[in-house]
């Protein structure tokens, strides 16, 4: 059964994966980073930006996806291919550990929520950091788990330690509370722990190193990060316990995101809260104590220390959740084994929830993967929009300028590099030239930034043909009085 829950799984997350990849401005940035260090050799100590100024990510992300650059000529759909059948390997280690410290129903009950909740599915065709932080969650959890159970070897708390930072690299506003989570854990189940000085000296090495190339980054750059973390900690109070209505607003935002992995209808995601919550407070006492308390620390941590988060202007969002999802669908899944276990009247609940479960979420699915193209901005709409420029300009010199909504068009300046020096063996000019193609995407949001990009560039030169491919106008232009 396990195999055709990861068989299916995988399906969901590379069908047809090009053409539903979303490809803006954090993928072309991350792209032409890797550019550079595949065709120029170029490293770097640090990764993606976070959303806190000055503060960056480890460049462990990068260097994890370049290989599938590399082997693509440049292709983004292979890296995101790759991310997608890394998260089926997460669903595997959800599975076993449920099997390990839960039961085998569980384990499969785990593994079939989070391999079709259509949410997940989601997260895991996006083409960023935070989506290869999963497997190295539940990996972490998978040895916390054998440490609070004394199930350990000798080389279970230096990799504890490697996986817990690595995690800090690839999302640290989700994997910041590993931290807090763990020593909170190993603190609590501390009689049953078995250590050594020399085993959490080696954890503690191993979490260190992984930090290295962020301090030689710092200390080579005026103390850039640390005075940065230090501004968002202590001069901005980023947490503190304040009597306001955003608490009111945390715990909607916190309703919406965690029903939303189990289904998509308002009636339905609130008959899941009620329902999860009542099974679990009902099999609490069935189920195995150690294992439970650690998941729900796990991920509880988040979702009380974001109670009192004011930082960055106090913006939560649903990514931070992405190394504590496994550790809630887990609980559920415990919960509905231990009800349909112990209650005859809980396996035909549990079967009811499942068929809800299904219908919710395949409805999505339908709606999308129906599509020809996607209804947003993806790689496919973008690669047949620089491909035709390519082959309508034929062997001509040409410009470009390209419109996005958020000003820096990333994407469209790889997609024109990778195309260009991958198929097409030429880049557009930069230096000017009558021929000149644009692109822009709908801005909805901004429509009178759109409506002065169109109204200079109908001043700079005549429009001579004009093309739609999804979203995106692509018009074939010749400047006014060029010499």
């Amino acid at each position: 059964m396990i195999w055709i829950i990861l068989a299916l799984s995988a399906f969901l997350r590379t069908y047809r994966i090009t053409d539903f990849l979303g490809f803006w401005f954090d993928q072309g940035r991350d792209a032409l980073v890797i550019w550079d260090l595949l065709h120029k050799g170029k490293m770097f100590l640090i990764g993606p930006t976070t959303g806190i100024e000055g503060i960056f990510l480890g460049p462990f992300y990068y260097y994890l996806i370049a290989p599938f650059y590399l082997l693509s000529r440049g292709n983004p759909a292979a890296p995101a291919l790759f991310l997608g059948l890394l998260n089926v390997g997460a669903i595997y280690v959800i599975y076993l550990l449920g099997v390990k410290f839960f039961d085998k129903k569980t384990g499969l009950l785990a593994a079939f929520l989070y391999g079709f909740s259509s949410q997940f599915v989601n997260y895991n065709r996006w083409l960023a950091n935070p989506t290869s932080l999963p497997i190295f969650a539940v990996g972490s959890l998978l040895l916390l788990l054998n440490i609070v159970h004394a199930a350990i070897s000798w080389w279970t708390w230096p990799l504890l330690g490697l996986l817990l930072g690595l995690s800090l690299q690839l999302e640290a506003a989700s994997a910041i509370f590993f931290l807090p989570a763990t020593v909170l854990i190993l603190f609590l189940f501390r009689r049953s722990v078995k250590w050594s000085h020399a085993w959490i000296i080696s954890g503690l090495l191993a979490f260190g190193l992984t930090l290295l190339p962020q301090f030689v980054f710092n200390f080579r750059h005026q103390s850039i990060l640390f005075n940065s973390f230090k501004t968002f900690l202590v001069s901005d109070r980023s947490f503190r316990p304040e009597v306001t209505n955003l608490y009111v607003q945390r715990l909607n935002f916190y309703r919406e995101t965690f029903t939303k992995i189990l289904a998509r209808e308002p009636r339905a995601k609130d008959l899941f809260l009620v329902v999860s919550i009542m099974l679990l407070i009902i099999s609490w006492r069935r189920l195995p104590q150690k294992t439970a308390a650690t998941l729900l620390i796990w991920w509880a941590t988040p979702v009380l220390a974001l109670m009192f988060y004011h930082g960055n202007k106090g913006y939560v969002w649903e990514y931070y959740f992405t190394g504590v999802y496994p550790a809630l669908v887990l609980l559920i899944a415990g919960s509905w084994s231990a009800i349909s276990k112990h209650f005859i009247w809980g396996r035909w609940m549990v079967a009811g929830l499942l068929c809800l479960f299904i219908v919710e979420n395949i409805k999505p699915y339908l709606s999308t993967y129906s599509r020809k193209i996607a209804a947003y901005i993806s790689l496919t709409s973008i690669v047949k929009a620089v491909d035709w420029i390519y082959t309508d300009a034929a062997n001509q010199p040409f410009n470009t300028d390209v419109y996005v909504p958020p000003v820096i068009p990333y994407a469209y300046d790889y997609v024109f590099k990778w195309r260009g020096e991958a198929v097409f063996n030429r880049l557009p000019e930069e230096k000017l030239i009558k021929k000149l193609y644009t692109i822009y995407e709908p801005d909805p949001g901004h429509q009178s930034l759109l409506d002065k990009w169109l109204a200079r560039q109908a001043g700079i030169a005549s429009v001579e043909q004009t093309l739609k491919i999804g979203p995106l106008t692509i018009q074939s232009r010749s400047r006014r009085d060029f010499k």
